[in-house]
């Protein structure tokens, strides 16, 4: 179970053979090149694919009747979620541990308070309003992500609920995103006067497919960080399609 591969793991377009002893089409127009038709295992569609690796999938997401059509047809090409193979002429890259890189950037600078044009003197003294997303709270949260390679964000929401809208286009970026979330909720983000109740993290890809959806409470920020959860097993429970 710990190698299942959850659904928007990595996005990677290709042409597939065209023996595949199944093809699953979702209704999106996604298709997946599979060794046999889906099994529900718990409310979850697994797919297992010709390269060996597994998807665990909403049952609701799935075409059967195209897919039988496909299938039948023998229609090989196929957009596949699968995790990036390293080519061969490259030394292999090892995957981060769980928080780990959240703290390749000094955890000290996530404490700096500085003051950006335009604060309101209540905000500037650490009397924070909770109803409005203080800038520097959503200032660290960016930093953090693009420590670990995310790019594209768009913070909104309170200091208490915090809404995190991201572009994770592999598995590593999602488990990062997941990971920097975690670090910067059980610690308010490094702001005094801040105390951060849930993120709402929103995960997609370049393409604007789903990558995930999350409500982080600080539970499960603390699980994460402490390690008492892996990352795919929060994924797997947690997603919300």
């Amino acid at each position: 179970m710990k190698k299942l591969l959850v659904v928007a793991a990595v996005l990677v377009l290709s042409a597939f053979p065209s023996f595949a002893a199944y093809t699953v089409v979702m209704k999106d127009g996604t298709r997946y090149q599979a060794k046999a038709k889906w099994t529900v295992v718990n409310g979850k569609a697994l797919i297992r694919l010709q390269n060996g690796q597994t998807l665990s999938i909403d049952p609701a997401m799935i075409d059967a009747a195209k897919s039988e059509e496909a299938t039948r047809s023998g229609f090989g090409g196929a957009t596949v979620l699968a995790v990036e193979q390293t080519p061969v002429a490259q030394a292999p890259r090892k995957a981060p541990s769980l928080g780990s890189a959240v703290q390749m950037r000094p955890r000290a600078q996530f404490g700096v308070q500085t003051t950006p044009t335009g604060t309101s003197p209540a905000t500037a003294t650490g009397d924070v309003v909770k109803n409005e997303l203080d800038s520097r709270l959503a200032a660290n949260f960016e930093r953090a992500y693009e420590n670990v390679g995310i790019f594209e964000h768009n913070m909104a929401g309170t200091n208490r609920v915090v809404r995190a809208e991201v572009t994770a286009d592999n598995e590593d970026k999602v488990f990062n995103a997941i990971s920097a979330t975690a670090f910067l909720l059980v610690r308010n983000a490094g702001l005094e006067g801040v105390e951060i109740e849930k993120v709402e993290l929103f995960m997609k890809t370049t393409n604007g497919g789903a990558a995930g959806r999350f409500q982080m409470t600080r539970a499960d920020a603390e699980a994460i960080n402490s390690k008492t959860v892996a990352l795919p097993d929060y994924y797997v429970r947690n997603v919300i399609y």
